[in-house]
Parts: C-alpha cells; structure tokens; sequence
C-alpha cells in the first residue's frame, strides 16, 4: 500500500515539474518575441532584461524538464 502511495507521489512531481517546465518556457518564448519583434519604443536596457529573463526562465525551465526525468528514471527504477 505505502509503495503504491509512493509511485503516486512520484507520478505527481514528474506531472508538477513537467507542467513548471512548459510554464516557464512558454513564458520565455513571449520574452524572447518583445525582443526579436521591431519597435520604436525598444531601449537598450528593455532588449538586455528581456533577453536576461529569458536566459534564466530557460535555465529555470531546464533544471524542472531535469527533475521529472530524474524522478521518472526513479519511477522506473522503483517497479523492477
């Protein structure tokens, strides 16, 4: 019953980082298009946060894809 609970549990947190990790790179995909897409409004300082948020939403997102296959590769580990 508990290793049924744990799987569970396990099974949960590969979802959770999965659904974290597309959140974040959706997000820096609109970070990155308010830099590539033209405006006259456009500073210097506006293109260098941009572009650093999205650097570190794609590392955030990264170090989430990691932990669910890190969890996953548990996961499987576990049923043998």
């Amino acid at each position: 019953m508990k290793q049924t609970l744990d799987k569970k549990n396990i099974q949960h947190k590969i979802n959770d980082f999965k659904r974290f990790g597309f959140t974040l790179l959706a997000l820096s995909v609109f970070m990155y298009l308010g830099v590539v897409i033209p405006s006259e409004t456009v500073t210097p300082v506006k293109t260098i946060t941009l572009m650093t948020g999205t650097i570190i939403l794609l590392g955030l997102s990264l170090i989430f894809f990691t932990r669910a296959i890190k969890y996953k590769k548990d996961l499987q580990s576990a049923d043998e």
